[in-house]
């Protein structure tokens, strides 16, 4: 506030001729402007084109007019201070020799307080009342961007300042929860931390305070940043018994909110065949009466042939197809048999179909790689494989540091089951068999799991059938367990009953074909997955939501399934190689007669076997002789025999019952008993 060399003549009435020097100071006002907490506030954006309208309004109501102010006080300009939420109004004015300097801007910064007061003027955006402070230091009108106002202030200054001097000077500017001193340190300025009830104060005593003397020392305020950009990542890595189950929670939240509907509804449009053009009916009749007039599918030419011994068997299938789902339906046969071919010529009418090849899965190399496959073949998207590995590493690196498993990770089995889990609701959506009412998630879950308490207590009760020690109550026994074992057979069908008297079109019930079951007896997975395979396609039939076909080659395979799906009949299939008859009439509905009007010893020489069928017809479209394809087809058949014989595949840890001795003499009786 130091005087210039220019001269004005004041209106003070005692000296009325005496010239006095013109003075400049300057007020602060705050809660003109919103406060900016930082760079992710929006409201700037909003109330920018509105910043005009508020320098006017401040110019014309917050502060009072020149003529009701005393010592000939002139506006100098109004500079906004838009991230403090405050406004610097420069004045000038004349002090009369009467007064102090101290008393004339008390007395200027008294009559800005009165006017504020009289017009009771309230801020739109926070409804709060503007306040008008003197400005006592030298502001430091500062942009940096990673600055923003705070309620606590650091006060930096080189001389001897008490929290009561302290508390003084900076109490007029609003509540102190709390004033700080700092130790000193050697070689640096004392500190102290001010720390207001609200934000506008420390907001204040920055703009007026900073740059002041007081008693000798010069005042520095700053804003104190209480939450520095690494103090949240520094608590999150601190503290990982907290954080990652919250995490994990998190992200599992995420998943069943977001991701599961989304699979549930990809797996519902594989089953649907929803964006499968190809079973669209137009394009399937357009198909049909322009290519397949013209190229005859290996199965048409096999029923036009007229391969009887599969008309019996499709029709029996096709028959089991139009009943209720109560039971598994097992087509058995040896590799090349037409199982797959056959069971697809039956379902390629139905509307609602799931295939799973097995043969993928059991020749998967590692657990990711079969979660994957299944993953692919029942349209399981997302399946983010990656981040159970993720997981993984993260659970064994907590694991090590906090001696404590986070959970993270999941097993093999609980990720196959989540996957079968899920396509289960799907089907049940696709099922006209079940209640629409009830093809909620939840409410379908609730059924899948009371179907699995059902059949444990189910099991329990099977494996107290076993006979006593004493051979004459072991009729008794067994007859009464019986008894028990009919009884909760009868109470689990009482409680579908309402299932199977819903009318519906047969071609709408889902059908599952599970082909290859148990192509792999032994293998890394192998065990789990055929057990829960059987297990989930159980609960489908239990809760009448699907037809299910296991299509094998294992004669074994029944047991299994017996376990999972006990004591209810089962649909046995057995497919075996065509005769003579049939066979010659599929490769002559192939091939022209009167090209090749000898081939019985070829193919007798090859068999029934469907593939071998194929396989000799497609050789001799390539321009093979007949007695080329023969020794080609039968070459083929020799190393296969002897790598399953000698065992020179073992990829699945298995291990032969037989020597190599025992093999060459049940080829020399079989090669003995052909002649």
């Amino acid at each position: 506030n130091g005087a210039t060399p220019r001269k004005y003549t004041t209106e003070t009435p005692i000296h009325a001729e005496e010239e006095l020097p013109l003075q400049y100071g300057m007020l602060y006002f705050d809660n003109a402007y919103p406060l900016k907490m930082g760079w992710w506030d929006i409201r700037y954006s909003v109330l920018k084109p509105g910043w005009r309208s508020l320098e006017r309004k401040a110019k014309t109501e917050l502060v009072p007019s020149e003529k009701n102010m005393p010592f000939h006080f002139k506006i100098g300009g109004i500079e906004p201070r838009l991230k403090d939420g405050g406004m610097f109004v420069h004045f000038s004015y004349v002090r009369p020799s009467s007064y102090t300097t101290k008393e004339a801007l008390k007395e200027i910064e008294s009559r800005c307080e009165q006017h504020l007061i009289s017009k009771g003027h309230y801020m739109w955006f926070n409804f709060q009342k503007v306040r008008a402070f003197l400005v006592k230091g030298s502001p430091f009108l500062e942009d940096l961007a990673s600055r923003y106002p705070n309620s606590r202030i650091r006060v930096e200054f080189a001389g001897n300042l008490n929290v009561e001097a302290l508390y003084t000077l900076f109490r007029k500017y609003g509540k102190i929860m709390d004033i700080v001193l700092l130790p000193a340190v050697k070689d640096m300025p004392r500190q102290a931390i001010v720390q207001y009830s609200f934000m506008r104060a420390s907001t204040s005593a920055k703009s007026c305070l900073h740059g002041m003397e007081i008693n000798g020392t010069q005042l520095s305020v700053t804003y104190e940043r209480t939450l520095q950009g690494n103090v949240i990542w520094t608590w999150l890595t601190n503290h990982p018994k907290i954080t990652v189950p919250l995490g994990g929670m998190v992200l599992a939240g995420m998943s069943f909110m977001v991701f599961d509907p989304m699979r549930v509804f990809s797996m519902h449009s594989k089953i649907t065949q929803l964006f499968n053009i190809n079973e669209y009916p137009f394009l399937r009749w357009l198909r049909k009466e322009t290519v397949g007039r013209l190229n005859r599918s290996t199965l048409d030419s096999m029923q036009a042939g007229g391969w009887r011994e599969r008309a019996h068997d499709e029709e029996k299938l096709r028959a089991w197809l139009r009943t209720a789902p109560e039971s598994f339906a097992i087509v058995h046969g040896p590799r090349g048999a037409g199982k797959t071919e056959m069971v697809e010529y039956v379902i390629r009418d139905k509307k609602h179909k799931v295939i799973i090849h097995c043969d993928e899965l059991a020749n998967a190399r590692s657990e990711g790689e079969l979660l994957t496959n299944l993953a692919k073949q029942v349209g399981y998207i997302p399946l983010f494989q990656f981040m159970n590995t993720i997981n993984n590493m993260v659970d064994v690196a907590i694991t090590a540091t906090t001696g404590q498993k986070a959970g993270l990770s999941a097993t093999f089995e609980g990720q196959l089951k989540k996957i079968l889990d899920t396509l289960s609701i799907a089907i049940q959506q696709a099922s006209p068999v079940s209640d629409l009412s009830n093809t909620s998630p939840d409410a379908i879950m609730k059924r899948i799991e009371a179907t699995l308490e059902e059949k444990t207590r189910l099991s329990e009760v099977t494996r107290s059938c076993a006979p006593t020690n004493a051979l004459a109550g072991a009729t008794n026994s067994l007859s009464g367990q019986n008894r028990r074992l009919t009884k909760v057979k009868r109470h689990r069908r009482e409680v579908n009953s309402d299932d199977k008297d819903v009318e519906c079109d047969p071609d709408e019930i889902p059908v599952i074909v599970i082909d290859g079951y148990m192509s792999r007896e032994k293998g890394p997975h192998a065990k789990e997955l055929w057990t829960y395979l059987a297990d989930w396609a159980a609960v489908l039939v239990e809760n009448h939501i699907a037809h299910v076909v296991f299509l094998t080659n294992n004669v074994t395979a029944s047991k299994p399934l017996a376990k999972s799906l006990p004591n209810m009949p089962f649909e046995h299939i057995v497919l075996t190689d065509a005769t003579l008859e049939s066979a010659l009439e599929f490769v002559y509905n192939h091939l022209d007669r009167d090209e090749y009007p000898d081939l019985i010893k070829s193919i007798q020489t090859i068999g029934g076997r469907l593939t071998d069928l194929e396989l000799f017809v497609q050789k001799i479209k390539s321009g093979t002789k007949p007695e080329a394809a023969v020794n080609d087809i039968l070459g083929r058949a020799v190393v296969e025999v002897r790598k399953n014989a000698f065992d020179f595949d073992n990829s699945d840890g298995r291990t032969l019952n037989w020597t190599p001795l025992q093999f060459w003499a049940v080829m020399k009786q079989l090669a003995a008993h052909e002649a």
